[in-house]
């Protein structure tokens, strides 16, 4: 498909969406949804140093289509036009947005200049056959392992970022999965993926209710790299949830400087009658030794891996949401990070303009020292960054 092609297709979407969002019927067997969102960004790493600014154009499109109960097909498609000075003062920005993690190329570069693009990517393709307790998936598809709310480390398959804020579907993988459901509250899962390398990841699940707790057991291999080994848990605690992971990554090929890499977390989420809603967690994520991150933004803009889930090894989480008005959300979030001695504030506003559209402010501040021990003489890199965004939304 050339890229004349490819965006005509692009627009045949976009302006076909709405008359297909709304059609329906009793024996309507497909489902057709999305959003279209503009959004600005400023980033400044000191008030008085110069700004980036950048702007992003996002439209995402998710189809489903369910003949029966044997057969599903799911589609999800995102299309980003992108534009501002990140281009320029980040040289691996513009790779970092056209490359494609997964086996199958379906990231495409459609426009490209120096300080644009304008990229679309299939993060969804996949089709499942379910037949009596087993069911069975093949493509690109999300593979959620996870029991925790903001850090996973039994989500081995699909690493996200919590910082990440404008893509909520997150990430899928090229794999196949094997589900089997034993029993109203036991599942037996396996599933191996392909990256872009052709390596692979391949692990199997059980999970079971036991004393009103979904507790969970995972092993497998890492990108052909690392053993790991894991569990988690979800339940509550008088009125409160308690949830928590631990995961284990022992080196595939031993030597004398190789060594485990331990991250586990466990946490509370609380919901109060008068809709206030807290979630409290902790995290220990046991960095690699060539862990030295140069910059805050070079640890922000790079993915996400599954022993590195932060930048720092201790990280203590609060976040509070708040409806003031049926209309008007307010989140705030706080992170500690006691070895860095440093900390991430982040709050943000979300307004309903009217049914469908939202309006939204975040702020991402961070601060805190990053601890250098590769040079001869340990040193302190300071990091100090502020992202914030305001962004206009359009559900369908």
């Amino acid at each position: 498909m050339s890229k004349i092609q490819h965006i005509l297709f692009i627009l045949l979407l976009i302006t076909s969406q709405s008359a297909l969002a709304q059609s329906s019927g009793k024996d309507k067997s497909w489902e057709l949804k999305g959003y279209l969102n503009d959004m600005q960004m400023v980033q400044f790493q000191k008030i008085n140093d110069p700004w980036i600014l950048d702007n992003e154009v996002h439209n995402r499109l998710d189809f489903s289509w369910y003949p029966g109960r044997v057969f599903r097909m799911g589609l999800g498609m995102r299309n980003r036009f992108l534009f501002g000075q990140s281009f320029i003062s980040n040289p691996a920005y513009k790779g970092s947005l056209t490359t494609d993690p997964g086996l199958v190329n379906m990231t495409w570069s459609i426009l490209s200049g120096k300080s644009f693009l304008m990229v679309s990517q299939f993060d969804r393709a996949w089709f499942s056959l379910t037949t009596g307790k087993v069911q069975i998936t093949v493509g690109r598809q999300r593979i959620n392992w996870g029991q925790s709310i903001v850090w996973n480390p039994n989500d081995i398959f699909n690493t996200y970022s919590f910082y990440d804020f404008d893509y909520p579907e997150r990430p899928g993988s090229d794999a196949i999965r094997l589900q089997f459901y034993p029993g109203y509250t036991s599942t037996v899962e396996a599933a191996v993926k392909w990256n872009s390398q052709g390596k692979i990841t391949i692990a199997g699940l059980g999970r079971f209710n036991l004393w009103q707790y979904d507790i969970q057991f995972m092993s497998g291999l890492v990108n052909d790299k690392d053993w790991v080994i894991g569990t988690g848990w979800s339940g509550n605690i008088s009125q409160a949830g308690f949830r928590g992971e631990v995961s284990y990554f022992y080196p595939k090929n031993l030597s004398r400087d190789t060594s485990g890499v331990l991250l586990a977390t466990m946490g509370l989420d609380y919901s109060f009658s008068n809709s206030l809603y807290l979630i409290f967690q902790v995290f220990y994520n046991q960095l690699p030794p060539n862990f030295q991150p140069e910059t805050l933004l070079s640890v922000y803009q790079a993915p996400p891996s599954p022993k590195t889930l932060s930048f720092s090894e201790w990280n203590i989480f609060l976040q509070g949401t708040y409806p003031i008005t049926p209309l008007l959300d307010i989140n705030l979030a706080v992170m500690y990070y006691p070895d860095l001695n440093g900390y991430f504030i982040g709050p943000n506003v979300n307004y309903s303009i009217r049914q469908n559209i939202d309006l939204s402010f975040f702020l991402q501040y961070f601060n805190g020292r990053f601890a250098n021990t590769g040079s001869q003489q340990d040193q302190n890199i300071y990091f100090q960054a502020c992202i914030s965004a305001l962004r206009l939304k359009w559900n369908f």
